[in-house]
């Protein structure tokens, strides 16, 4: 089922098991690493893996080809055991492909509990504050399709579910590695900032939105 859309550049449907190996390919594009390609397209795949245990609705935006060019998966506190469960299996699977003892795996693992840590910091410090009630797990577009209005589509569509759930808003976490003045430019709070421990020399960003609803 496509989500309706005025978007001359692409489609927009929900997001489907089938979509890990493109958006995790999106994933190694925008911020690879410097441990080669084999690694870095497994830490790819481990950190997809990381954002889907938690996420329980999401969209994808196809081109007119059919190639992914971006996606948004969102945490609402609705993810289901078994899927959770799935998802952490085939983390640990592709973890158990990094050499025992190896610096990479350690990395990967610390950068996770580093965002992990931040956000629950957040939603014990913001406990009843609207913008804890859900979770924007991750955003991103393709490089061919920036510029496009597909991230702002993306965000769009996210936002639109939360509102007919009746959530009362939402938060996000990124950091200097993205394009954090998009955020800006849409208008959301920059609610946190905060040195990253686990990547010397980077910031952590906590933005977030409140929703306002008319009153009857």
């Amino acid at each position: 089922m496509a989500f309706d859309s005025n978007d001359r550049h692409c489609a927009y449907r929900p997001f489907a098991p089938e979509d890990f190996e493109p958006v995790a390919e999106l994933f190694y594009r925008q911020w690879g690493t410097e441990a080669g390609e084999r690694l870095g397209r497994l830490d790819a795949r481990i950190n997809v893996c990381n954002y889907l245990m938690d996420a329980d609705w999401g969209v994808v935006a196809e081109g007119v080809d059919g190639r992914l060019l971006g996606a948004l998966l969102v945490e609402t506190g609705a993810q289901t055991e078994a899927m959770r469960s799935s998802w952490r299996t085939r983390r640990e699977e592709l973890l158990a492909q990094v050499a025992p003892g190896a610096t990479f795996g350690h990395e990967v693992c610390r950068v996770e509990a580093d965002e992990l840590a931040l956000s629950r910091r957040f939603r014990e410090k913001a406990a009843g504050q609207p913008e804890v009630a859900a979770e924007f797990k991750l955003l991103i577009v393709g490089g061919e399709a920036r510029g496009l209005g597909v991230g702002g589509g993306l965000l769009r569509l996210g936002e639109n579910h939360l509102r007919q759930a009746g959530a009362r808003g939402y938060y996000l976490i990124t950091d200097d590695t993205c394009d954090v003045g998009f955020y800006d430019h849409l208008g959301l709070s920059r609610l946190v900032t905060e040195a990253s421990v686990a990547e010397v020399g980077v910031n952590l960003y906590i933005y977030g939105r409140e929703f306002c609803y008319a009153s009857h």
